[in-house]
């Protein structure tokens, strides 16, 4: 059997009373660390160079370097070494100051030897997670698997355009910190930026709480104010084309005109049909790429447009699986769920969800006549497909003219 390795834990206090406290009372058999002691922000820094250290316990305030001068050094050149503050003079603003840059506690003097016991425990046995890289993966996803995780952690981002820091507390998102901007406003601003780096960090809790929007809703609001600035990118100023182009765009009535002319040059007295099925045809193909978007989310399986009497209008699937049969038994479900809102004064159904053992199915109405429905796995991710069936409802209603 191999022996567990034994901690070694730093003490750090200009005061020997308090050292000669601290290393009797932490060298209990709980811990089973070694306790080394330092006089001095400078000391400690020498022992640290001669070997590593799992956790470094050091007060504020003393001569020469300061506690926060030397958590600063620690978590920059030993980052995975955890650092845990203590003061006799607590202040707001020390306490954001220690937790922002990276300190694992902050812990007021005088404090219970056995809750301080405990603190340094779960600090030096916190070695269960995983460290490395990985690439390719986007920053709500971190965002998400740190909210579902439970997670009480950090994670700090850095792009070209700007950085952050987004602070989770038992998997909620309490506090963002973006370049002079706090709360949900500086959240946004980090989940907008492109591309960069991003680095998890180990927190006791977080400097302050300026968030208290559920995670699901954050990454959803994120999403939707990026997708509304992909969309203005792809505005032009036509006030700004040269006024001499030699195609000048065609009026919605030209474009008709010149369409029915070609139209009777191809099939002669049939060109009204020729005209009705190539719309047909260019809405069912709309239709088709807005349902299969559905499937470009993690998880989704299916989507089904399918009308109030049970039959398919139009379906994408990536599996094998017989949708029309989903209509014809859906229509039934969405009925009971709408009744039951009606008899219970809840007004006009926005979005119903059945959970099951694989996975959930969705319905959402979609104008007066139709709803959809998505088949999803247990790793699908609920949020996305909340904002895709919000962005798309409408687009899918008046493309099938439903």
């Amino acid at each position: 059997m191999v022996k567990e390795k034994e901690k070694k834990i730093l003490v750090v206090d200009d005061e020997e009373d308090m050292i000669w406290t601290l290393q009797n009372c932490l060298n209990h058999e709980s811990l089973h660390a070694e306790i080394i002691t330092a006089s001095s922000g400078e000391e400690a820094m020498e022992i640290m160079e001669q070997g590593p250290v799992d956790l470094v316990l050091t007060d504020i305030r003393m001569s020469g370097m300061s506690g926060l001068d030397l958590m600063l050094e620690v978590r920059n050149r030993w980052p995975e070494t955890a650092v845990i503050v203590m003061t006799a003079f607590p202040s707001p603003e020390y306490k954001k100051e220690v937790l922002s840059r990276g300190g694992l506690h902050y812990i007021e003097k005088p404090f219970d030897i056995v809750e301080l016991r405990q603190v340094v425990f779960e600090a030096v046995n916190n070695d269960r997670s995983f460290a490395g890289t990985v690439v390719g993966v986007s920053l709500s996803d971190i965002v998400q698997i740190n909210c579902l995780s439970q997670a009480t952690s950090a994670l700090e981002v850095k792009s070209k355009e700007g950085s952050g820091i987004i602070y989770f507390v038992k998997g909620r998102i309490v506090h963002a910190e973006s370049e002079g901007v706090n709360g949900e406003e500086a959240f946004y601003r980090i989940m907008g930026l492109d591309g960069g780096n991003i680095a998890s960090k180990k927190v006791a809790s977080a400097p302050e709480i300026t968030i208290d929007m559920p995670c699901e809703a954050l990454i959803i609001e994120a999403a939707r104010r990026l997708d509304e600035g992909e969309g203005e990118a792809g505005v032009f100023n036509l006030d700004a084309l040269d006024a001499e182009d030699p195609f000048p765009a065609l009026t919605k009535k030209e474009e008709e005109v010149a369409v029915n002319k070609e139209a009777k040059k191809i099939s002669g007295a049939d060109g009204a049909g020729f005209i009705q099925q190539a719309q047909e045809d260019e809405m069912e193909g709309e239709l088709k790429d807005v349902l299969a978007e559905f499937t470009t989310i993690p998880g989704v399986n299916t989507a089904c447009l399918v009308g109030r009497d049970g039959f398919l209008l139009d379906s994408t699937a990536t599996v094998n699986i017989d949708t029309e049969m989903i209509g014809a038994i859906a229509s039934s479900g969405f009925g009971a769920s709408e009744s039951m809102g009606n008899q219970l004064g809840k007004g006009n159904m926005a979005m119903t969800m059945i959970e099951y053992e694989q996975g959930p199915v969705i319905f959402s109405p979609v104008g007066s006549e139709a709803f959809l429905v998505i088949v999803a796995d247990r790793e699908s991710n609920l949020g996305m497909i909340r904002l895709k069936i919000k962005k798309h409802a409408h687009d899918i209603a008046e493309t099938a003219a439903i």
